[in-house]
């Protein structure tokens, strides 16, 4: 069963999300013609293998009913019992044609659409009764196709019938049907003959319509721009929200940051956009650490911070880019990095101006 959706502006691949929505609903591409075929086949395939069998219940049925002797009580019990007694033999003779056919009726619905059940196709749907939106639909592409493909198997099956009886017509006239068994297993196999040709013809025309049920259900489920966008928001959060978000967390902490500026032991600079401030002391200390970092307008930012409280900065620019990169905020430098870190802190004057060149 295929979505019915307006397909204009309707660009963009069905997400994941959007096909397991629409088979939660029951809309999935589906040939009712292949089950259709495929259960034709079984039967016919059913018929080869367990014709026999039926036919000689057939024929007992039919020589114990004449030779039967005359009921002398015709009463509602008598009848019944006899009823229920030819039940049982024929039911026992079709249990395996009819399990075949269920059984590939219900793999045709497997191979197609997987395991899936759902009472959603069974929920009435007002739309589908509305009397504009049924005119519509009458003269819809899906309508079309449907009815070119009924004129097909009717040709096909008008055609299969006709090619079958007129080659086959001049044996039945001249077969010879004295016995009853004669006629009854030349009937089963031409029958059985016919019910395969019939199958494979209308299993040519279902796998084309299958094909067709497929492409028209992609076209048909395909998504606008806004709608991917809607979906994208409704599960992961609107992007605009996230954004804000991340744009407040960020000023909270470049807040932090110009705080614990005020505690550095020093700034080291590319001298151009970078900037990462160390705190270092000796007494409690293991190692250097960096206490806020920045790059471009924030940079500075920091190193007024800094030169409010008489906070040096020191070029380094080597240093300063593998800092500012490898270090977050918070953490220890890395033991490569102290031989530097030390030259600088070790160069540092008992009064440093704003800012020296290494």
């Amino acid at each position: 069963m295929s979505a019915d959706f307006d397909t204009d502006d309707r660009t963009e691949q069905p997400t994941l999300r959007r096909r397991q929505e629409l088979r939660e609903r029951g809309q999935v591409p589906r040939s009712a013609d292949l089950n259709l075929a495929l259960a034709l086949l079984a039967g016919a395939a059913a018929l080869n293998y367990f014709g026999g069998d039926l036919t000689r219940t057939l024929r007992e049925l039919l020589r114990r009913s004449l030779s039967a002797g005359a009921w002398l009580h015709l009463d509602t019990g008598t009848v019944m019992a006899e009823l229920f007694s030819l039940a049982a033999i024929v039911g026992q003779a079709l249990l395996p044609i009819l399990a075949l056919i269920l059984g590939a009726a219900v793999a045709a619905n497997v191979i197609q659409v997987g395991f899936l059940f759902t009472t959603m196709p069974l929920t009435p749907d007002l739309n589908r009764i509305h009397p504009l939106s049924g005119l519509s639909r009458l003269w819809s592409l899906p309508n079309a196709m449907k009815l070119v493909f009924s004129l097909l198997k009717f040709s096909v099956a008008v055609t299969i019938v006709a090619a079958f009886f007129s080659a086959n017509f001049s044996q039945f006239l001249q077969g010879s049907w004295d016995e009853v068994s004669q006629l009854s297993d030349q009937l089963g196999a031409a029958l059985t003959t016919l019910s395969l040709q019939l199958a494979l013809g209308l299993l040519l025309l279902a796998g084309l319509d299958y094909g067709f049920q497929r492409w028209k259900f992609e076209q048909d489920i395909r998504m606008t721009r806004q709608e991917v966008l809607d979906e994208l928001r409704d599960s992961e959060g609107d992007p605009q929200l996230k954004q804000r978000r991340r744009e407040a967390h960020r000023k909270l902490f470049d807040a932090q940051q110009l705080r614990d500026v005020q505690r550095a032991r020093v700034l080291i600079s590319n001298g151009a956009d970078l900037v990462v401030a160390i705190q270092y002391d000796p007494g409690r200390q293991p190692a250097p650490t960096v206490v806020a970092r920045g790059k471009g307008t924030f940079a500075l930012a920091l190193q007024r911070a800094a030169q409010v409280r008489g906070i040096p900065t020191v070029e380094k620019s080597a240093l300063a880019s593998a800092l500012y990169y490898i270090v977050p905020v918070g953490r220890s430098i890395p033991a490569d990095a102290f031989a530097e870190v030390a030259a600088v802190l070790s160069s540092l004057p008992q009064q440093a101006p704003s800012r020296t060149a290494a």
